[in-house]
């Protein structure tokens, strides 16, 4: 039997048609609306990119953005030159006036009845009536001293007082109602390795306010100089003979530290040195400095009370010992309350033999205030142990 077909309405099949087609001219309507919009803003981007602006458009209140790591300079900045620098603010400027605080210094000592210029150094002007920092080794035993300042001036200078545990000493340029400049105090203690800084000193002795530049290389290496233990700053920055005392300025240009030695040369291995530089941090000089423009001297420390002077004795077929001899005794000192006598030779102290008195003098530092020692003197051909009392130094 035949299948009966069943025929779809005209009107039904000319309603699909119509149908698709106009979702076909939807979705390609749709297509070419969505290309052309994805053009227009690639255009836009292109021409914004390639637009140069004279200035930029700052809103009322713009928002800066320091860069990180940025350290702000600690001097006034002044108005810009025509050449766009910082007036009194660039390295330059603030290298001039690091140099002008720092002066070179001779002295003399007694040669007969002649004085005689007896070494160089360096030093670093602290306050406005000409109070000056430099290296106890620098000034200690002279007769004289001499200043020379960046200027080309000169004067004398009176010594306020030393102190050899930290090799430093303060002097006073002689000259009332003259204000000198003064350097900037800077700090020690947040220093870190591979800071910029600045050495300037009297280079050689000859070379006044030579400056050379480096990096903070090492913080607190405990340095023996002269028997004496030190904890110092070690910089790359090159240090020569004469800048004893001088300046160890931060690159912004606050005082740092006193230069007060070098290692050169080569070890017992053969092994080359350089670049081995040295200075006393400024935080550990200052309350020594402020004891010294006070009172003279600095306070809390034991002492003996003796001046020697090195003297051989004992001379054998192939050597001699030295040993410190008195020259002087401080009139109420422990040493003079001992019964201690000018032309002693000390010999030992505590059963440890003195070869100095440089050793002697390192040996004191050793004990506190109220220490008793026994000093071992040698007079005339007796030797004597006398039992001291260290007391704390009351007197210039």
């Amino acid at each position: 039997m035949e299948r009966e077909r069943v025929r779809m309405p005209v009107g039904a099949v000319i309603a699909c048609v119509l149908a698709i087609t106009f979702l076909a001219a939807l979705i390609i309507g749709l297509g070419i609306l969505t290309k052309r919009l994805i053009s227009a803003k690639n255009d836009i981007d292109r021409d914004a990119s390639a637009v140069t602006t004279d200035a930029p458009a700052y809103t009322d209140t713009p928002t800066v953005t320091k860069a990180p790591n940025v350290t702000e300079v600690p001097f006034t900045t002044a108005e810009p030159s025509q050449s766009g620098t910082s007036v009194g603010n660039s390295k330059t400027d603030i290298i001039a006036r690091c140099m002008s605080t720092v002066v070179s210094i001779d002295i003399t000592v007694s040669s007969g009845s002649q004085s005689e210029i007896a070494g160089s150094g360096s030093g670093t002007i602290i306050t406005n009536d000409g109070y000056i920092v430099t290296c106890n080794h620098v000034v200690e035993g002279a007769a004289n001293i001499y200043v020379y300042l960046n200027d080309g001036s000169s004067y004398e200078a009176t010594l306020i007082g030393n102190d050899p545990v930290t090799d430093i000493a303060v002097i006073k340029i002689n000259a009332d109602g003259v204000q000198f400049p003064s350097a900037v105090m800077g700090t020690s203690n947040n220093l870190l390795v591979g800071q910029s800084v600045y050495a300037i000193g009297n280079a050689l002795g000859e070379l006044s306010n030579t400056v050379t530049d480096g990096i903070i290389s090492g913080l607190d290496r405990d340095i023996e100089i002269n028997g004496q233990s030190m904890t110092l700053l070690q910089t790359s920055a090159a240090i020569n003979s004469g800048n004893s005392g001088g300046a160890l300025f931060l690159d912004t240009g606050e005082l740092i530290g006193v230069v007060n030695a070098k290692t050169s040369g080569t070890t017992t291995t053969g092994a080359s040195i350089e670049g081995l530089g040295f200075a006393v941090p400024i935080d550990l000089a200052k309350p020594i400095i402020s004891d010294i423009m006070t009172y003279g001297f600095v306070t809390g420390r034991p002492y003996l009370g003796v001046s020697t002077k090195n003297v051989s004795y004992g001379y054998s077929f192939f050597n001699y010992t030295t040993y410190p001899q008195v020259v002087s005794i401080v009139e109420g000192s422990p040493a003079d309350l001992a019964g201690i006598r000018e032309n002693d030779i000390i010999v030992a102290i505590n059963g440890d033999t003195i070869s100095s008195s440089t050793a002697l003098r390192v040996k004191i530092n050793s004990f506190n205030v109220g220490d008793v020692i026994t000093v071992t003197v040698l007079r005339g051909n007796n030797t004597y142990d006398i039992q001291v009392t260290l007391q704390e130094r009351t007197q210039k």
